[in-house]
């Protein structure tokens, strides 16, 4: 047999015994495991996403009925809000608008000069986890932070993936 054939009959015998895995792990490609590890990842940020923004209309229900009572007054709502800080609770609001969490200061920079290029106001947010968050509106109010994003999201300016942030849940530094 010609030394050709006889490589190409090797080359096809591995092909078929030994999967696309073996051969996707050695070009570096993800494998059907890694594949389904991102999947769930993925489903799962997706799901404290979702819980997120539940947890926070719940909040925002429960503020609207506190606020109706008759003897509690609805206090004023901030007009100034900071300019590119590092947050912590004391000029942190209720609610922030997070267009982006970071590990690498690199792209917490990248994404805080695209939003000022835009005209947004831009809080950083350190989060106990060790991600950095860019906020670009902060409020007491969770009706005018969902606006807000739903006004972002419309332009096309922002991630799909904005969410916002609500203090309460005591993840940042």
């Amino acid at each position: 047999m010609k030394p050709i054939r006889i490589f190409t009959l090797i080359l096809a015998a591995l092909v078929l015994f030994s999967g696309c895995d073996r051969i996707r792990s050695m070009m570096g490609k993800p494998t059907s495991s890694d594949l389904e590890r991102l999947r769930v990842e993925k489903e799962a940020q997706e799901k404290a996403l979702r819980d997120s923004i539940a947890r926070a209309e719940e909040a925002l229900a429960v503020d609207s009925v506190a606020a109706a009572t008759p003897e509690k007054p609805v206090a004023a709502k901030p007009v100034a809000k900071p300019a590119v800080t590092s947050a912590s609770t004391g000029n942190l609001l209720r609610y922030s608008v997070v267009v982006g969490s970071y590990v690498k200061e690199y792209n917490v920079r990248a994404m805080t000069r695209r939003m000022e290029k835009l005209g947004e106001t831009v809080t950083v947010i350190p989060f106990k986890s060790g991600f950095t968050g860019v906020a670009i509106f902060t409020s007491n109010d969770f009706a005018e932070a969902r606006a807000k994003r739903k006004q972002m999201l419309g332009s096309g300016s922002v991630p799909s993936d904005t969410w916002i942030y609500d203090t309460a849940w005591g993840r940042h530094k």
